[in-house]
């Protein structure tokens, strides 16, 4: 990285480091930005996920105005409210969006989870490494921080930051009382694409908004259809003709939860059958959708959440996204992770124009985002409750 201005190494290219590299790049900082995975899209990435409205305000200020642009492009037709179903699909509860508000953006956008992380990490070809998984860090006599990779590669930087999400080995250093635990839930997703055929058997509200279906013994079922606003291939003609979408389908995503306990590890086709027989006595509809999805798009992780955490001190080492404040899914987490980006964009920005000593600038973001995120983690842990009681 060029010598003479701050400099930032970030781990992890999720969604919150590509946004937090894009606001530092336009900023004029230094930044390297190192993953692990040796291509992006070489590990399981989710499908649909919402943006709260502060994730959407986050990217808009990261972005160059052409990328925004594109993510919102290439998003889903949003939904007209949420529904919470029996499992023989009778209506338990609907809640409808306020319709201009939805039309003015402030509801939020919805995103395909690989979509916008290929918009993310576009213009960043020259500061980001693949295939290179973080081992340690260690601080330096002159207050700056020394980033150690696999194969022996290192990184020096006025500040590292971690955004390698809920396993990260940054966090598990600089913080080894931080606590994450599972719930006890064990989640599996897959994707079906949007056939006239699954159209007939998805319920109305899949198609639009997110509806939850919920059943005996702690299973509960999520579907969320994805409806592109615009065709994907045109639209990424006008934008960044370079980027590329693996696959520009619409389709339906669905999340499958249930107690551990009666799961086990299994490979995509196993855990699709397994699922599908955890439904029955549920609407033969739901049997029948799930059977038409790809076998290949089904994986499984455990749900985990962190529990709250006092501020440390700070120093030349800082957290955003799940590798600090993890929480159940809710529709919340990706927001406030992006959310995270920008505000330590803002405070770093004013270190590189402002003079601000870097670290006032940490503490003053860590100050903020220690806040606002762990009361999402427990907004995230009240809406799951209320929706599977």
């Amino acid at each position: 990285m060029p010598q003479g201005r701050l400099r930032v190494v970030i781990v992890g290219a999720g969604l919150a480091g590509p946004c937090l590299a894009h606001g530092l790049v336009r900023a004029g900082i230094g930044v390297a930005l190192y993953e692990r995975a040796p291509a992006v899209a070489s590990r399981g990435q989710g499908y649909r996920i919402h943006l709260e409205p502060e994730g959407a305000r986050a990217l808009r200020s990261c972005l160059p105005p052409d990328l925004y642009d594109l993510a919102v492009a290439t998003s889903a037709r949003g939904g007209s409210g949420l529904t919470v179903l029996s499992s023989r699909l009778e209506v338990l509860h609907h809640q409808r969006f306020d319709a201009s508000a939805a039309d003015q953006g402030a509801a939020g956008i919805e995103v395909d989870r690989l979509r916008l992380r290929l918009v993310l990490l576009a213009g960043l070809e020259d500061v980001v490494h693949f295939g290179s998984p973080f081992t340690h860090y260690q601080n330096l006599e002159d207050g700056t921080v020394r980033a150690h990779f696999a194969g022996g590669v290192v990184a020096d930087a006025d500040l590292l930051v971690a955004a390698d999400g809920a396993d990260s080995r940054v966090r598990a250093q600089l913080l080894p009382q931080a606590s994450v635990t599972e719930t006890g839930q064990l989640l599996i997703f897959g994707k079906i694409p949007l056939t006239e055929e699954v159209r007939g058997l998805a319920p109305p509200p899949a198609l639009d908004g997110f509806p939850t279906v919920v059943g005996s013994g702690g299973r509960f079922l999520v579907l969320a259809g994805f409806q592109s606003r615009t065709d994907p291939a045109a639209t990424l003609a006008t934008y960044r003709p370079g980027v590329r979408f693996p696959d520009t389908r619409d389709y339906v995503m669905w999340v499958f939860g249930a107690p551990a306990a009666q799961l086990f590890e299994l490979d995509g086709g196993r855990l699709l059958d397994v699922t599908t027989g955890l439904l029955a006595g549920w609407h033969p509809d739901l049997v029948e959708l799930l059977r038409r999805g790809d076998p290949t798009t089904v994986t499984a992780t455990a749900e985990r959440t962190a529990a709250p955490l006092k501020h440390w001190r700070p120093g030349p080492v800082t957290l955003v996204g799940d590798a600090i404040h993890c929480m159940v899914p809710a529709g919340i987490g990706a927001a406030v992770a992006l959310r995270d980006a920008g505000l330590l964009a803002v405070r770093l920005n004013e270190v590189a124009q402002a003079n601000k000593p870097l670290t006032q600038a940490v503490e003053e973001y860590e100050t903020e985002m220690l806040d606002y995120g762990f009361a999402a983690v427990a907004a995230s842990q009240r809406i799951r409750q209320h929706l599977v009681q």
